[in-house]
Parts: structure tokens; sequence; C-alpha cells
């Protein structure tokens, strides 16, 4: 199982993640856009971890973010991979000699 904790302001993702590495727990941050959002500076910092979720939701409880658990993909339910051709297709017939 692994959890998302997603955060509005960057340093509480930063110090959420030191805490969890320093614990001994796997840990990392990345800025998303919010769908259909084009404002660069609107993002949020999401912290996916490994750490137990009692942990987690001890750490965030003073700060401005929420916690997911998240599943990751099996190979069953991962997409099948894409027949691609093995050279590209002619729309139009090739010029005569």
């Amino acid at each position: 199982m692994a959890l998302q904790v997603t955060c509005h302001h960057s340093d509480d993702a930063d110090r959420l993640v030191g805490t969890l590495l320093t614990a001994g727990y796997g840990a990392g941050v990345r800025r998303e856009l919010f769908a259909g959002d084009d404002d660069a500076e609107a993002v949020v910092h999401v912290v996916h971890t490994d750490a137990p979720a009692d942990e987690v939701e001890e750490l965030v409880e003073h700060v401005d973010a929420w916690v997911e658990v998240v599943e990751p993909l099996t190979t069953a339910q991962a997409a099948p991979p894409v027949n691609l051709p093995d050279s590209p297709r002619r729309r139009k017939s090739p010029p005569d000699p």
C-alpha cells in the first residue's frame, strides 16, 4: 500500500519528506497542476510514501494537506502494449519513375 499526501505549500511537503526519510521510509515529492488549470503557480505538492498511514496522518495533522491511499498498478491492471507498425504507412501511392 502506498500513500499520497497532497500539500498546498512546498515547505510543508519538503518538511514531510525529510521527516519520512529520516524515519527510514521511502518518500518523494513532485509538483502537480490541477486538471485544466494553466496557471504555473497554481500547483500542489504531492508526496508519495510507503510509510504507515497512522504515522503519516499524525505528521499531516497540523498542515494544510490531505492523505490518500494509492494502490500501485499491477501488471493485470496496466494497459496492454500498443501494436505499432514497423514502418510508416503511405497515404498515397508512390510517384511513377
